[in-house]
């Protein structure tokens, strides 16, 4: 039974990163809406045309292109990089399949298929999966705090950047480098 609880607690884990990241996608949204002299329903016509790279590089450049603020510019391009931090170790965990035993047992590491390389497998025990969350849900309260200063100039004092996450490391380069 343990076995089950260990991969349940995975895919919860999973599920809840998956849902985070859906939160964190709309708040990038509604950060490039700021700057945008359009409608949400418009910026969401014109963001379903795009991958995750591209908006964020859409926004970066509407950031630069808009932001008179140079103190919310860094700001906005540090939650930028958190993003792409993010969506990097996201592609890991979501695309990715657990390395399980015969019974279920989750053995802490993700196979993702790697273009040139194949399998490759990626350290991920459950507290890097809980850790991994938590930079999320960070990243979520910052875009909010973000989009407040965007409309409230005042509260641009207030911001405090997180920490930028640990990229998950493959397994194999991490076993080179020892």
């Amino acid at each position: 039974m343990a076995h089950r609880h260990d991969k349940n607690r995975y895919a919860l884990a999973v599920g809840h990163i998956a849902i985070e990241w859906n939160y964190l996608e709309r708040d990038l949204q509604r950060i490039a809406l700021s700057y945008l002299n359009v409608d949400e329903e418009t910026t969401a016509h014109i963001f379903a045309y795009m991958g995750n790279a591209s908006r964020a590089e859409f926004t970066e450049w509407l950031t630069d292109r808009f932001e008179e603020s140079a103190v919310l510019r860094k700001h906005v391009l540090h939650f930028l990089a958190l993003f792409r931090r993010l969506r990097a170790n996201r592609n890991i965990v979501e695309h990715g399949v657990p390395a399980l035993t015969r019974d279920g047992a989750f053995l802490g590491e993700i196979i993702k298929l790697a273009r040139r390389t194949g399998d490759m497998p990626y350290a991920a025990s459950q507290e890097t999966l809980d850790v991994f969350l938590k930079h999320l849900q960070e990243a979520r309260s910052f875009a909010v705090a973000l989009q407040e200063a965007q409309s409230d100039a005042q509260k641009i004092d207030a911001l405090v950047r997180p920490e930028m996450p640990t990229r998950m490391t493959a397994t194999a380069q991490r076993n080179e480098e020892s």
